[in-house]
């Protein structure tokens, strides 16, 4: 299936090759532009994705551009594996006067949600056990849980008078939680017990907990910004200070936690504003509570460039790494890519860059998720724990980019795990610059 994906990105460069100009165009984007794609994606986390997707903006008299007025992406796609996305994502910078407001409304039905444990190294990964034709090999869904999730999010921010702004928001969450469903899968597995399933055995996972449940937290945050664009910078900082808090009263299961997250990234124009060094530093520290399991990968944001906020592990955190592989109370992330735009032209009054990034992905727990081993029999423990101490998790690779009007990114990116305990490699096609 990679190979797949990487002859129909091909195709389209050739496709789009014979039309282009092979000189930058500065131009001013008046009105209304969408692109329109069918989704022919890859993620190495869930499989071959197809769909439909589109991204509406409108532009106005074109004064802000490449800022657009008002921005509104929907999607409906299917993984081959038996995953459904149904997504609508809403910006605009003209619905309350001197903010920005972005809404999220999202459903995914995850029938395999990666699951290896929790505190990063102190659990073991073994591919093997997933591979059929390994030879202590036990599931393919081994490390697996059924998730599914339901997500309302919505963020008002202060447009910047100087470098500074205030945001504030909200994000409802209705998880589902359960053992994998072996009827929806596409072919048959072995009828015995993975990770989650042990988990919740052990009590590692507790009852109140173990079927997931309806999570509201509350977000207060501000930031610095002085990128000189947002879903393509070249230059500029971005750097954020976000406070969580889920009260009892909008919980299901009677939580009341507390987080804080701080983000901080930063874009060097080395050349021509074709060359960008860029790097992403993040922590996320539990401040008081328990935080339920299944929003532990989950990291306060409130600006979503993909369909989930999670980690560290996967597409969007660490590229090459399982999903969701480090998981504790607080953790840690960095990533550093250098940027390089190679070809730029006019096509069909839109303008398009394709370019290329060279990126090392890196993450550890910084603060672990405290549980109670008693219940775990002593020949279980080395299939599940390794008696290790946490340590950096990383990753490297290489991907290439394609964007419309500076705004509209189709990205492809490949990256290897560095430690067999982490995954092997991993290719995803999707959305957007990660950071």
């Amino acid at each position: 299936m990679k190979r797949l994906v990487i002859l129909l990105v091909i195709n389209v460069l050739i496709l789009i090759n014979v039309n282009a100009q092979n000189d930058t165009v500065k131009f001013k984007k008046t009105g209304f532009s969408f692109g329109a794609l069918p989704v022919v994606a890859y993620d190495n986390d869930l499989g071959f994705q197809y769909g439909m997707l589109t991204n509406l903006y409108w532009y106005g008299d074109g004064s802000l551009f490449p800022r657009y007025n008002h921005s509104l992406y929907i999607e409906c796609s299917r993984y081959v594996a038996g995953t459904t996305l149904m997504r609508a994502y809403y910006d605009t910078h003209k619905l309350i006067p001197s903010c920005r407001t972005t809404a999220d409304i999202t459903w995914l039905n995850d029938i395999t949600c990666d699951f290896s444990g929790f505190n990063g190294r102190e659990t073991y990964y073994r591919k093997s056990f997933t591979e059929e034709d390994s030879y202590d090999y036990k599931s393919s869904i081994f490390y697996s849980h059924k998730r599914d999730m339901r997500r309302v999010m919505l963020n008002i921010r202060s447009e910047k008078t100087s470098l500074w702004y205030w945001q504030a928001g909200f994000t409802l969450f209705d998880m589902r939680i359960g053992k994998v469903n072996k009827d929806k899968l596409r072919h048959d597995v072995p009828d015995i017990d993975g990770v989650y399933d042990k988990y919740v055995e052990w009590n590692l996972i507790s009852g109140e907990e173990s079927d997931g449940g309806v999570d509201t937290y509350l977000r207060l945050g501000s930031g610095i910004d002085t990128r000189d664009n947002e879903a393509f910078p070249t230059k500029g900082v971005w750097t954020e200070i976000l406070l969580a808090s889920a009260p009892s009263l909008l919980s299901s299961d009677n939580n009341n936690w507390g987080r804080l997250t701080i983000y901080h990234r930063q874009y060097i124009n080395l050349y021509h504003r074709r060359t960008v060094l860029a790097y992403r530093l993040g922590w996320q520290h539990r401040i008081y509570g328990d935080i339920p399991f299944y929003l532990l990968p989950h990291w306060n944001t409130g600006t979503l460039v993909g369909v989930t906020s999670q980690g560290i592990g996967g597409g969007k955190t660490m590229r090459g790494v399982l999903r969701n592989r480090i998981v504790g109370d607080g953790s840690v992330m960095v990533n550093i890519e250098l940027r390089h735009i190679f070809y730029s032209f006019m096509l069909g009054r839109q303008n398009f860059s394709i370019g290329t990034n060279l990126f090392s992905d890196m993450g550890f727990v910084s603060q672990r998720h405290e549980i109670d081993m008693s219940l775990v029999p002593v020949s279980e423990y080395d299939t599940f724990f390794s008696g290790e101490r946490e340590n950096l998790h990383s990753s490297l690779g290489i991907g290439l980019k394609i964007a419309m009007n500076s705004n509209f990114v189709l990205a492809a990116d490949w990256g290897k795990a560095l430690s067999k305990n982490d995954g092997t490699s991993g290719f995803y096609v999707l959305m957007n610059y990660i950071f």
